[in-house]
């Protein structure tokens, strides 16, 4: 949980993905465009005409990005810097996924992107890790 003062947000980042659309050829960090979008998740007591759970965008130059061991990514940066909130959903919501804001206890819903990224984190530091090449084959499918 973090404070944030006057008229600051903190959002959740949205990165573009480091593959393809096939999933073969890996984009380097360096080609790949600053983060310029994200989810509100935490307001300063100043802010006036954005809430927790706004889908935003903002230049990929402004804020400041900052890793929290128990908030993961966040990008710091004054309510001023944030050029639009979009108003449709971008993603799909996973019913039952919420986060909670810490300071107002109020809920919102996280998106397909987000719940990904918290399962393959997971999954990476489980140790199970394994890369599968070619379709699998489903045990069952030939009874």
């Amino acid at each position: 949980m973090i404070q944030l003062y006057r008229n600051r947000v903190a959002i959740t980042p949205i990165f573009d993905r480091d593959t393809s659309a096939s999933g073969r050829i890996i984009i380097p960090e360096e080609a790949r465009d600053r983060c310029d979008q994200g989810i509100v998740k935490y307001i300063g007591p100043e802010v006036r005409d954005l809430k927790i759970g706004d889908y935003v965008l903002f230049s990929g130059y402004s804020g400041d990005m900052v890793r929290l061991e128990d908030e993961g990514k966040l990008i710091i940066m004054p309510e001023t810097q944030v050029q639009c909130v979009l108003l449709e959903p971008p993603t799909i919501e996973v019913p039952g996924l919420y986060h909670r804001d810490a300071s107002s206890g109020e809920y919102f819903p996280a998106t397909s992107e987000q719940a990904f990224e918290l399962i393959a984190e997971a999954y990476t530091h489980s140790g199970h890790a394994y890369q599968v090449h070619g379709p699998r084959r489903n045990e069952y499918e030939n009874v």
